[in-house]
């Protein structure tokens, strides 16, 4: 599957929110996310333009609480975030994490926490995230099968966002991890370019 995704920053969410449902989004979801991202290997997961995560993630309308393990590959155009992904539940998201650890890879700080609403309309789900540390976003997303599908889902994307009042030029292709850790002026990437050097020197058999 390919997830063709665009991010952008906005202001007003209820604004925003307000705009979507004027255009036949309903309400979903809403949650809060805890995303613990992991590097490591040979030439580094990150470095290579990919991400590995674990998102620890409660339902606020049940309460209930899951964990998810995800896995990003590289993004495949200029203008989007559009990039193959893999996602599956688990049992136990901090156990999880213990074995990519066990495995050679290392969490990369910070941990990323948002607050989420989705809605949805038709194939495409938009997120309203509130992201601790960084501020509001907007993410737009449909699931294509396959590289085909790619174009045709940018382009009902971006009717969507020029709708609403954005232009393409306006997103963002860079991670909230990435986003947050050059916020904090590369101290905290300094710290994961460490671990990625310590780990990459063990012996691999």
């Amino acid at each position: 599957m390919i997830e063709v995704e665009i991010k952008i920053p906005v202001g007003d969410l209820k604004e925003v929110r307000e705009g979507l449902q004027r255009k036949g989004f309903v309400h979903e979801r809403s949650l809060i996310e805890k995303d613990t991202y992991f590097d490591g290997g040979i030439n580094g997961i990150r470095k290579s333009g990919q991400a590995l995560r674990v998102r620890q993630i409660i339902h606020c309308d049940t309460g209930e609480k899951i964990s998810e393990i995800n896995f990003k590959g590289k993004k495949i155009d200029s203008v989007s975030m559009s990039r193959p992904e893999y996602e599956t539940t688990v049992g136990d998201g901090k156990i999880a994490g213990k074995i990519f650890e066990a495995a050679g890879f290392f969490p990369v700080k910070p941990m990323v926490v948002k607050k989420r609403e989705m809605l949805l309309c038709g194939e495409m789900r938009a997120c309203l995230d509130e992201v601790e540390g960084l501020g509001t976003f907007l993410e737009l997303e449909i699931m294509a099968e396959d590289e085909s599908g790619r174009a045709p889902a940018l382009k009902k994307i971006e009717r969507i966002l020029k709708g609403l009042g954005y232009e393409m030029e306006e997103t963002t292709r860079v991670s909230y991890l990435t986003q947050l850790i050059e916020k904090a002026g590369g101290r905290i990437g300094d710290d994961n370019h460490k671990n990625l050097v310590h780990h990459s020197n063990k012996t691999v058999i």
